[in-house]
């Protein structure tokens, strides 16, 4: 049973249509169509949601286990999470125990019209998850668990600081500019990791460690809305 398959059955389980099941967990009826399709994978904010709904995220990700977590309550009742404040506690508790497990989505690099390809953010798949130390993520990355995701890089742009194939964890809270830094985000449908910096005119210079092959391009302010930030890079691991 695949992830997708998973996650419509979570939404039987509750009787809710599509579009219901997207409002409760806070997205689109049609986002949450495009999880079921595989079309699209369920962010760290929608695991969690499920987690708080009593779903094992252990199972959602990998099918090992139950699907209902030990002690959840039987309920079907269509008054939902979505419409509830956030419950940090229960976030807090993805994956459970000493360890919180990270989804970890694959891009999928596809033809672009007029030759080259593109990474969009529609075209992820959610992989698997990585365990991680609770405690280290908040202590060495301040960040909390169910704000993160792994994202492989692709691509040579960043050499020689990322290579081909090294997992990053990216921070999606607050998934804007916080000063100069290296970013995941989408420009123009591609979904890109570089170093970003703002300008004093308030435009954007986008740059590559590569810059030999990918020399800097200004974004100007007018034209930022082409910037979509997913996530800071917090993190990377690769091999040696």
């Amino acid at each position: 049973m695949s992830v997708a398959e998973r996650l419509s059955r979570i939404r039987k389980y509750l009787g809710l249509s599509q579009k219901d099941m997207g409002r409760r967990v806070a997205v689109s009826g049609t986002t949450w169509q495009n999880y079921e399709l595989d079309n699209a994978a369920p962010n760290a904010h929608v695991l969690a949601r499920l987690s708080d709904e009593g779903f094992d995220i252990n199972w959602v990700l990998t099918g090992a286990g139950e699907m209902r977590k030990d002690g959840a309550l039987e309920t079907k009742s269509l008054a939902g999470f979505a419409e509830l404040p956030p419950r940090e506690i229960a976030r807090e508790k993805l994956g459970g125990g000493n360890y919180v497990l990270i989804p970890r989505y694959a891009l999928r690099a596809l033809p672009r019209e007029g030759g080259g390809t593109a990474t969009t953010m529609e075209d992820v798949s959610l992989n698997d998850a990585l365990a991680f130390r609770r405690d280290w993520i908040e202590r060495e990355l301040d960040a909390k668990p169910a704000d993160l995701i792994v994202v492989e890089m692709t691509g040579d742009a960043m050499l020689p600081t990322l290579t081909p194939g090294d997992l990053l964890l990216v921070d999606t809270s607050a998934p804007r500019m916080r000063g100069g830094g290296l970013y995941a985000f989408n420009l123009g449908g591609a979904l890109a990791v570089r170093r970003l910096q703002v300008r004093l005119d308030g435009g954007l210079t986008v740059s590559s460690d590569n810059a030999a092959l990918y020399p800097p391009e200004d974004i100007e302010q007018a034209a930022l809305e082409r910037v979509k930030i997913v996530g800071r890079v917090v993190w990377r691991a690769g091999r040696l």
